[in-house]
């Protein structure tokens, strides 16, 4: 069956989260007091008032929206009653949300951590999708976005995230996290051609 125009515009959505959380959280950096975006994590400038704290709020709901859509187009095209990945790429979108709401510090930014969905959410999503050829072109990055998660999520939990470099390893693991939605929408674009 293929995909409706609906279907596939909710899927292309994936292709925003990585450019706009990138982009809106790099100026958001120029705008804030003190901040190193080496150092410190996106989420510190929900701490500050004025711009860096509304950009950086903005890049969150950016990202989480486009999330929530694409996880959505994932549940439509896999033609499942319930698709998990797509499921897990829609609470991590409602937590990208509730990290532009709530300022770092309280357990209401992330809503308790549940953006951890994020590490399964491209596996379980390739599972979701029946398309063969899309199955096998996505394996290896899948494997990889999975893994590269799941080392994040280690370096956190132990204390392993470098000091002083907390903000570059968030932006380069976010970034990888990121990119298989996008890669997803290019791929699958490039075969339903």
């Amino acid at each position: 069956m293929m995909p409706t125009n609906t279907q596939l515009l909710l899927v292309k959505a994936g292709i925003i989260p990585l450019p706009a959380w990138l982009l809106l959280a790099t100026i958001a950096g120029f705008f804030a007091t003190d901040y190193s975006a080496i150092a410190s994590h996106v989420s510190v400038m929900t701490l500050e008032d004025g711009a860096a704290h509304q950009i950086a709020n903005l890049a969150a709901w950016i990202a989480g929206l486009s999330l929530i859509a694409f996880g959505v187009g994932i549940w439509t095209i896999s033609g499942r009653t319930l698709s998990v990945g797509g499921l897990c790429w829609i609470i991590f979108g409602v937590s990208m949300v509730a990290n532009g709401i709530w300022p770092m510090g309280g357990p209401m930014h992330g809503l308790y951590i549940i953006g951890i969905f994020n590490i399964i959410a491209p596996a379980l999503s390739l599972l979701d999708v029946r398309d063969e050829r899309l199955r096998e072109k996505l394996y290896g990055l899948t494997a990889f976005v999975s893994f590269m998660g799941v080392i994040y999520l280690w370096l956190m939990l132990n204390g392993f995230d470098p000091e002083g470099y907390s903000g570059l390893t968030q932006r380069f693991f976010g970034s990888i996290n990121f990119l298989w939605p996008l890669v997803f929408v290019l791929q699958h674009s490039r075969l339903k051609a």
